[in-house]
């Protein structure tokens, strides 16, 4: 890569990010929104049309831990353990160019000046992730024509989750593959500061908007729920002296079930959630309940307690003193519900 003059082209779409390109290239520099997460696509064509840039691919998902008890939604996330680049890079283009005839995978190189520069980044932003950095050269041929090209791939794991990215430059017509025109590439992203101040003004709004409807949510539980107690007392004051005796029986039954509901899960302390899981509870307005024998139960957010059914999984939420007859006034059965712990 010699005496390039660079143009900075901004992504056309919401002017999220930009690039460096070499002057007078054809380009293709967007952001696309693919469900709840967010792909660039760079692509870049030179003017002679001999050689192609292709920076991230946005078909890649993103990756979570099969432990990491996350709820994925396909097909831009995926459960699977954690892939080192060395490992990964191989794989991606053989499934991405399997199909090419005379597809040629040279000798996986470690990159680790690329993998020190992406650490530093990832660490700006307080996080201490497992970075793997590899390039490889491969060929194949495409339309009669020789393609030669040099891939750099990436990995980095987060714990619970993990990315992949993968960056190519492709040459036609004899010429070497520039590494550094693709690296120089690579490295000139940026994102812009007034769309990502924007981008978090709109997830705090967001944030606030879920905290009213909870606060709403909870306050029509509450009013149903002193409804409920009042409509329960109103009828007992006018019951008979045997319908008297029969609550008071009644209420020796509440007192043994409440005995047995409030007593502290046997298994184990529901175990806290990790950040990525309680973010995604707080956007779906759920929570996720430890049930008795140790599984999870994901319930509306809202009540104060929650009672599961471990035999089909079905809850009941409830606030304020819980008593038999409210599981009995709407048809359940007290004894096949058993209190759950709230994991936070």
């Amino acid at each position: 890569m010699t005496d390039v003059a660079w143009q900075r082209i901004v992504d056309s779409a919401e002017g999220s990010f930009s690039v460096e390109l070499p002057a007078g290239w054809q380009a293709d520099i967007r952001l696309l929104r693919l469900g709840p997460t967010l792909r660039r696509v760079v692509r870049g064509v030179s003017p002679e049309g001999t050689v192609r840039l292709s920076l991230h691919d946005p078909d890649l998902p993103d990756f979570f831990d099969p432990g990491s008890a996350m709820f994925v939604q396909p097909p831009v996330q995926q459960v699977a353990a954690y892939v080192p680049a060395d490992a990964f890079l191989p794989q991606y283009l053989q499934q991405r160019f399997g199909r090419a005839a005379g597809l040629r995978l040279d000798e996986v190189r470690p990159e680790p000046e690329l993998q020190q520069q992406i650490a530093q980044q990832v660490a700006s932003r307080g996080m201490q992730p497992r970075v793997g950095v590899v390039s490889q050269p491969f060929g194949f041929s495409e339309a009669g024509r020789a393609v030669d090209a040099v891939a750099i791939g990436s990995t980095v794991d987060f714990g619970p989750g993990w990315v992949a990215d993968v960056c190519i430059v492709f040459t036609t017509g004899g010429a070497r593959p520039d590494r550094d025109l693709l690296v120089h590439v690579m490295l000139s992203e940026q994102t812009d500061a007034q769309w990502q101040a924007g981008q978090n003004q709109l997830y705090a709004q967001q944030q606030a908007l879920n905290a009213q409807q909870s606060s709403a949510w909870m306050a029509t539980m509450q009013a149903g729920h002193a409804q409920r107690m009042g409509n329960i007392a109103a009828a007992g004051a006018a019951n008979t002296a045997i319908h008297e005796a029969r609550v008071a029986m009644g209420e020796a039954s509440n007192a043994a079930f409440l005995d047995q509901v409030r007593q502290p899960v046997a298994t184990a302390d529901a175990p806290g959630l990790d950040q990525q899981h309680a973010a995604v509870n707080a956007i779906r307005e759920e929570e996720t309940v430890r049930t008795e024998s140790g599984a999870d139960v994901q319930v509306a957010s809202g009540a104060e307690e929650y009672f599961v059914d471990e035999r089909n999984r079905r809850w009941v939420g409830a606030t304020g003193n819980v008593q038999a007859n409210d599981f009995t006034s709407v048809g359940l059965n007290p004894d096949d519900y058993q209190q759950g712990q709230v994991r936070r």
